[in-house]
């Protein structure tokens, strides 16, 4: 086998430009721009397929790490670079421990580029090195399922395995400059609701001339009365319309006169309740000529003192979508504008408003996408409602979170997915309420922030009855039905009776049709199992079909032992030793197997023991043994012979 041979490249960023490196990352190469005449780009061509490079960015003699990669193949591209070499796989070394200083002769931070380096003389690099490598067949096993359950013996660190995997899959980097990002998506969207748009915004307009509203009447605008106002202007803009831009008015006092249910009577709020008129009529009048002049003319500024401005900005993009952009938020106005460097020369939420609308036509130039199809892109790919993290380089900071939940026999669909709850009120009355589940809290996180990965990791989740606990989404979870092909309802959901975040991406506008869910395509999710313990049931194949299975045998996780955090040092080589011998032991035993191993997290307990094996033994592994022997024949034969393999301290074949 050829020995691999570790080097380090790194673009300086005055020379290169701020997102060379990132760009690289995105193409999956290395690449630098040397001639090949040069005795650089002699090195560099030099490097073989099996090499490993590093590619770490400098700036003022500080490294920021940002992937490696091993070299499938030269690939000469000159775009990026004169040579160039296609690296497979490539893993973001973000937040990675990696110091050059101990890699260079002089203990110096100044490493030439390309520079072949010595990582044998270095224990901790070479097992981190090899750790980051062997940690990406489960990322990569993750990503391409969504969902993996970790298997395996006991003490093999199947749920500390399944924390590293959600630490660094939240880590893996992806296209994340926004102008990229949004570029993509243009490409990509494909508008089938054109005609719709049209019909729904003709049908507006029909019912509610621009020339006529003036001669709106209460029934004509007042929103509060249920069924009967659902042909009003005021329903229209909230509920109706919602497809074509949300307005959020927060409460019914923000239309400034509307129907109150719990006074069975028009309550008005705002400049109308200081007018010299009362009586309802009277002010509806008011109220409907103030609309009438505000639209006509176009003049939203002189009415910024009467009228809200996302309820102005809605009510102007119903009549002038060629004008202004169908966002109506102060603050996801000033996300956008800052997400994308819009240029915006004023302050004024109207301008900023037109800003958006014109960085659109820029984008969009040529393309069928609507104003209404572009809102629907920046909301799916970007987190405009709480903005997103930019870092120096302009790039979108992409780390998302983990959960983990532990499921158990009385854990259940409630504390899971949602369920009801009990609340006390200020008088002491006990009553129920609606509450979402970590999972799905998770869910709703993940579909605000699409730029982000998400894991929720279940231990034992083979202790939970799964059918129960995931309910309807058996279907959603599948990876195959993720996102919004796998929408379900849920089964509280006829308690829902606003619109949630899902029924939003949906598209769906009436309250009589809300509660849906559905898991979005950036959520993972990782389960730990033993599947030898006797005390749980099988698990149902339904679910299993859902899910990729690895087992973490003994062996994948020796490193554990080395760890220059948790290892146990001087300990480390007999334990392996005896670890291997021992579990070599337990796979004759006719019935035992691989699942019957003993991890190295056992081991790791040596440390309160001051390294006695004997004290380890008799504390922790004879037992568990012999739970694993237990009505057998010849028990203490068996543990006889285990406790000899357990003794030998001596290096197995091939070490």
């Amino acid at each position: 086998m050829k020995e691999i041979n570790f080097y380090v490249i790194s673009p300086n960023v005055y020379n290169d430009g701020e997102n060379h490196a990132e760009n690289m990352f995105v193409q999956e190469i290395a690449a630098v721009g040397w001639d090949k005449d040069t005795p650089k780009g002699k090195q560099f061509k030099e490097i073989a397929q099996g090499d490993c490079i590093i590619v770490a960015q400098r700036k003022n003699w500080e490294w920021t790490y940002y992937y490696m990669g091993i070299v499938t193949c030269d690939e000469d591209n000159p775009s990026v670079g004169t040579l160039s070499k296609k690296l497979s796989p490539i893993i973001s070394l973000d937040n990675k421990d990696l110091n050059f200083k101990n890699w260079t002769a002089n203990g110096s931070n100044q490493i030439p580029s390309p520079q072949r380096i010595d990582i044998n003389s270095n224990t901790i690099i070479v097992n981190n090195i090899k750790n980051i490598f062997s940690m990406q067949k489960y990322i990569d096993l993750l990503r391409s399922n969504k969902n993996l359950i970790l298997t395996g013996a006991p003490g093999t660190g199947k749920t500390y395995l399944a924390k590293e995997i959600a630490k660094e899959i939240l880590l893996q980097k992806g296209e994340s400059h926004p102008i990229g990002i949004l570029k993509k998506a243009i490409d990509s969207y494909k508008s089938d609701n054109l005609d719709d748009e049209k019909e729904l915004l003709e049908d507006f307009k029909k019912r509610f001339p621009k020339e006529d509203l003036d001669k709106m009447s209460l029934d004509d605008y007042c929103i509060g009365k249920g069924d009967e106002s659902k042909d009003g202007f005021c329903y229209w803009i909230e509920r109706r319309l919602r497809s074509l831009g949300y307005y959020f008015p927060g409460s019914s006092s923000s239309y400034l006169l509307y129907w109150s249910k719990d006074n069975n009577e028009y309550k008005m709020s705002g400049y109308l309740k200081k007018l010299p008129e009362k009586d309802p009529e009277s002010l509806m009048k008011k109220l409907a000529m103030d609309i009438h002049t505000m639209v006509n003319n176009n003049n939203p500024n002189e009415f910024i003192k009467k009228f809200g401005e996302s309820f102005i900005l809605k009510v102007l993009n119903c009549y002038y979508p060629d004008i202004y952009a169908p966002i109506n938020s102060r603050r996801h106005i000033d996300n956008i504008i800052s997400l994308f460097g819009i240029k915006s020369n004023s302050n004024n939420i109207f301008d900023r408003n037109k800003d958006i609308y014109k960085f659109y036509k820029e984008q969009c130039e040529n393309k069928k996408i609507s104003p209404f199809d572009f809102m629907h892109i920046l909301y799916e790919n970007f987190n405009i409602k709480d903005g997103e993290v930019i870092g120096e380089g302009g790039e979108i900071k992409t780390n998302g979170d983990y959960k983990l939940v532990q499921f158990h026999p009385s854990y259940d669909y409630t504390d899971f997915v949602e369920g009801l709850r009990p609340k006390q009120d200020n008088n002491g009355n006990v009553s129920f309420e609606r509450k979402d589940g970590v999972f799905k809290v998770l869910c709703s996180t993940a579909l605000r922030n699409p730029n982000k990965k998400y894991v929720i990791i279940i231990d034992e989740i083979n202790r939970g009855e799964t059918s129960k606990i995931f309910g309807e989404l058996f279907f959603s979870i599948d990876p195959g039905y993720r996102g919004k092909d796998g929408k379900v309802k849920t089964q509280y959901a006829n308690m829902q009776e606003e619109p949630n975040d899902f029924d939003d991406a949906l598209g769906i506008k009436e309250s009589d049709n809300c509660g849906w869910f559905f898991v979005p395509e950036n959520v993972y999710i990782i389960g730990t199992m033993n599947d030898i313990d006797r005390s749980v049931e099988s698990m149902d194949f339904a679910f299993r079909r859902r899910f990729a299975f690895k087992e973490i045998k003994a062996i994948d996780r020796v490193e554990m032992l080395y760890d220059a955090e948790t290892g146990i040092g001087e300990y480390a080589e007999k334990a392996k030793n005896r670890m291997i011998h021992l579990n070599e032991e337990i796979e004759k035993i006719e019935g035992l197997s691989s699942a019957y191993h003993v991890g190295p997290a056992y081991f790791l307990k040596l440390k309160n023991y001051n390294g006695d094996f004997n004290q380890l033994w008799e504390y922790h592994l004879d037992g568990l043994l012999r739970e694993y022997l237990r009505g057998m024949q010849n028990v203490d034969d068996s543990m006889g012979k285990l406790k000899t393999a357990y003794e030998n301290e001596n290096p197995t074949d091939g070490q």
